[in-house]
């Protein structure tokens, strides 16, 4: 039967609610599938969905486009020509385009699902050629009213009946638009209001419900210990999806993927001491919880050990794992038992968020827009009374109450929210004061995490990713006259100086590289760190209104497999740490950025992989975690975390939890400037107290960020408007100013470390898995050449004595790796990186300067050194250089120095040098 699609337009084109399209479809299909069953044989099937447990959908967060599947009741029947009983479902798809430019007609879909697939379509509308190939619906949309226009200023909506010969429906796994992935998510049948909470006085409140966090002076304090503190953290997704819990508990048959607590621990000994839950509440209000435990086998000590450690990292002396502080009680032979039982999936989302904040994480909530339109569809005050519930129940527990941050929104530019309000959008900045003043109440010691918003334009405006954009001086508006830029100022920031929560509010933008920001103009180099200062960095040297706001960056990841993001990724790093290369700052428009959240640990985040991977999520990603090694991160065996003797791998737990205590790097003073409209910092302390050892071994450095005690160089970047800093208690907070918070002369310990922890490198960014073809002349960004993909280390017998005289007498050991080659006619023609890890096996102190000279007669060049200076040129056999950084002292059984160099060779063969010399003493290898 045809259908006139025209005459539903008014139906399925515009925002409608999950209900008003479940009844459109549902009395559409009925009828429209007439000619195709027998409808006296139809009965209703069992609409659980019991599938959806270990359903391992790729999750594209940062696609530009979404689509929102809305499934009908199942049913049965009998085909025309067949006896075989066959299962039915009708399906709306809502398309959404989030990207800055029309999706014209005609587009074509992709629709795949779990096994076995879908074998036929009955029934098609806003949508022709429609086919199922091997599973996989496909179809395109032709009329003109098809159009899906940018920053999800509509929505158009296909619909599908679908068939399926399975005793289970197939449940939708993928759609893809003009064959790009799309985000999926499934939309819950129903979700309750939320519950009629009052929002008490405030000092009602404060009694009860713990200190918690606060800010000053730039920095997060821990109001428990009094100190500052750095976030190193990561994002977590699946309760703002169909699991109805984090993701992936149904991968690979051991505790190392299938058990929580397990999980947990592992996040916690590789240094992370936050995470950030991607929340749905169409999932965490709307969904029934999805059953997360199964069968698994145990990890030995042994094999847990070996996961947990980075092969190409030698453990430092005394490095135990970490127990963790609570677990609760488990089943032997049974994983995550612990989450089933709940009455609701809030209940569980309760649990899991009191789990984190029980061992000492910090929890950011974060209400995923993307994935969760409630804001849009229901309204504010729907949306307000959902975070009101949350805070409630995060108020009656006594952990979470002190360790939980409020992200209100996730990357409001994407529906095309501005900061000011627009025709058919709310205002984002008063969208967040008025979240503000009705949760601070409830939650006064929670920290509210605040991303950008649209200040996207072409020719390197301030933003160039969804999640960022905090531009507000006028002289850096003045740049872009003709983007209409928003504004935050006026709107958001004017009014929050005089707000009692003032220093509860962090800025926390979201940075990407080209492969998912799709922008090239402004993502290397000094172009970089100038738009990163104009969007945010100044936020946390010069401020707002004399009021320094913290900064952590909320989002941000790769895979490392495309040049542009491993170009972008080592400016990056430099720009958090403001160190470049030769020691100077990066400018003098920000101050180190030492708080962060990966994206993601989830093996299945499509476009940035996870730190774990596919399938069994039980392997953990070395070269990333190497990365944020570089930025602060202490991983177990540095031996910077606190360390418990691993006992047959329990989780018991002690009678009291720990609360870890971290710290943050010192915010330094501002110091007079002859460029009057640039508030000048003194060094960052971040070099004077070295960070956790740092140890990249079969990977390639990228970038070298080398600490200096140097006085900072001025830089070209473009002048910020000058707002004279504010280094008092912050205006409307209760705080007393605590002496520790505003130290600027030493840098505080790494996160969890504890004290006579060994000083070590600030690693280098590894390499990516794949070979690019990196251009081998660097570029005016100082950016080191892009580095390929290492290969396992290799090690050979000393063949020759070292030629220099030994200053002391010294005993070493080294490690070697290198990359996989390029080809540079010029100067190899075969080009490497090679990485050392030095350690001392003496019993005295190897003090800074210190030698090394590294011979090989297969090397046509050696340049581009990291973490040393070359003193005497490649000779043909030999290159030498001197050691001298602060953090380089080598310690006796202590930790690692990584250092490293790209040389070239007129062989393919082996890259490793003959021989490695530390003040006249060759070293052994390892």
């Amino acid at each position: 039967m045809a259908v006139d699609c025209r005459s539903l337009l008014t139906v399925f084109v515009g925002f409608l609610t999950a209900s008003q399209l479940k009844t459109a479809f549902a009395s559409r299909h009925l009828s429209a599938a007439t000619t195709h069953l027998n409808t006296s044989a139809l009965s209703v099937a069992d609409s659980g969905d019991s599938a959806l447990t270990g359903f391992d959908a790729t999750q594209y967060l940062h696609a530009g486009c979404a689509v929102f599947l809305d499934n009908s009741t199942i049913f049965t029947g009998q085909t025309a020509d067949s006896s075989i009983p066959t299962l039915y479902r009708g399906m709306t798809a809502t398309v959404l385009n989030y990207a800055s430019t029309n999706i014209s007609v005609p587009w074509s879909f992709q629709l795949t699902s779990t096994a076995p697939g879908y074998s036929g379509i009955k029934q098609a509308f806003n949508f022709d050629n429609s086919s199922v190939t091997n599973g996989v619906v496909s179809g395109t949309a032709t009329a003109d009213y098809l159009t899906v226009l940018p920053k999800a200023a509509n929505n158009i909506t296909i619909g599908l009946l679908l068939e399926a010969n399975a005793t289970t429906f197939p449940l939708p796994q993928s759609f893809r638009l003009n064959g790009n992935p799309c985000s999926v998510v499934i939309l819950p049948n129903s979700v309750p209001p939320p519950a009629n909470i009052t929002t008490p006085s405030l000092p009602s409140v404060q009694s009860q419900a713990g200190v918690g966090l606060t800010t000053l002076n730039g920095q997060i304090i821990d109001r428990t210990s009094g100190e500052p503190i750095s976030l190193h953290g990561f994002n977590y997704f699946g309760f703002d999806n169909a699991q109805t819990c984090v993701d992936g508990l149904y991968a690979g048959t051991t505790t190392l993927s299938r058990d929580l607590v397990t999980i947990v621990r592992t996040q916690q000994a590789l240094g992370f001491n936050a995470v950030r839950l991607l929340t749905s509440f169409g999932t965490v209000f709307g969904l029934a919880p999805v059953p997360q435990s199964s069968s698994c086998t145990t990890a030995t000590a042994a094999q847990y050990q070996a996961y947990l450690t980075d092969p190409a990292t030698p453990v430092a002396a005394g490095a135990t794992i970490p127990e963790l502080a609570y677990s609760p009680p488990t089943t032997e032979g049974i994983c995550s038992d612990y989450l089933d039982g709940f009455a609701s999936t809030f209940d569980r989302y309760m649990f899991v968020i009191s789990l984190f904040a029980r061992n000492g994480f910090y929890v950011v909530l974060d209400n995923q827009l993307n994935d969760d339109p409630t804001l849009i569809n229901s309204g504010e005050s729907v949306w307000l009374g959902y975070w009101r519930q949350i805070a409630t129940a995060v108020a009656a527990d006594p952990y979470a109450v002190n360790k939980v941050i409020i992200d209100p929104l996730n990357e409001p530019d994407s529906y095309g929210i501005r900061w000011e309000p627009t025709a058919t959008r709310p205002g984002y900045g008063a969208l967040l004061l008025n979240l503000m003043d009705a949760l601070h109440p409830i939650i006064p010691g929670s920290l509210y995490f605040v991303e950008g918003v649209d200040q996207e334009c072409s020719g390197g405006a301030p933003s160039s990713n969804w999640g960022d954009g905090f531009a507000s001086q006028p002289a850096v508006l003045a740049l872009f006259p003709t983007c209409g830029i928003s504004n935050p100022g006026p709107v958001f920031f004017d009014p929050l100086l005089t707000r009692p929560y003032l220093s509860q509010v962090v800025i926390s933008p979201h940075v990407y590289g080209p492969s998912i920001s799709m922008t090239t103009e402004v993502d290397a180099g000094t172009a970089l760190w100038t738009r990163l200062s104009q969007s945010f960095g100044y936020l946390n040297l010069a401020g707002y209104g004399g009021h320094r706001f913290p900064i952590a960056i909320g989002e941000f990841g790769t895979t490392f497999a495309e040049t542009a993001d491993q170009v972008l990724f080592a400016d990056l790093a430099r720009y958090l740490l403001n160190v470049q290369a030769d020691g100077a700052p990066v400018d003098e428009l920000h101050n180190p950025i030492t708080s962060f959240f990966w994206f993601a640990w989830n093996a299945n985040a499509g476009d940035t992989g996870g730190l774990v991977t596919s399938p069994n999520w039980d392997s953990i990603v070395w070269q990333k975690i190497e990365y944020l090694q570089s930025l602060g991160l202490a991983p177990w065996y540095t031996g910077a975390a606190p360390s418990t003797v691993v006992a047959g791998g329990s989780t018991a737990a002690p009678s009291t939890p720990a609360v870890p205590i971290v710290t943050a790097v010192p915010v330094p003073a501002a110091t007079n400037s002859s460029n009057a409209s640039v508030p000048a910092a003194t060094t960052a302390a971040v070099n004077s107290t070295p960070m956790a050892t740092s140890v990249p071994t079969n990977t390639t450095p990228v970038v070298t960020i080398a600490p200096t005690n140097s006085t900072p160089a001025a830089t070209n970047s473009t002048p910020l408007a000058s707002v004279a800093p504010n280094s008092t208690t912050p205006t409307g907070s209760n705080l007393t100013p605590l002496a520790t918070a505003v130290a600027t002369n030493t840098t505080p310990a790494a996160t969890n470390s504890t004290p006579g922890a060994t000083p070590a490198a600030i690693s280098s960014i590894p390499a990516t898995n794949t070979t690019p073809a990196p251009d081998p002349v660097p570029s005016a960004t100082n950016a080191t050449p892009t580095a390929t993909p290492a290969t396992a280390a290799a090690t050979v017998t000393p063949a020759a004595a070292s030629m220099l005289s030994p200053a002391t007498q010294v005993s070493c050991s080294v490690a070697a790796s290198y990359s996989d080659y390029w080809i540079d006619p010029s100067n190899g023609p075969y080009m490497t990186s090679i990485s050392l890890s030095i350690t001392n096996t003496a019993i005295e102190v190897i003090s800074i300067p210190w030698s090394i000279e590294i011979i090989s007669p297969l090397y046509t060049a050696v340049e581009y050194t990291w973490n040393w200076q070359i003193s005497c040129g490649y000779d043909g056999s030999s290159v030498s250089g001197i050691a001298s950084y602060a953090w380089q002292n080598l310690h006796p059984g202590g930790g690692a120095v990584n250092l490293g160099w790209v040389a070239g060779s007129a062989q393919s063969t082996t890259f490793l040098p003959s021989s490695v010399s530390i003040n006249g003493h060759i070293c052994a290898w390892a």
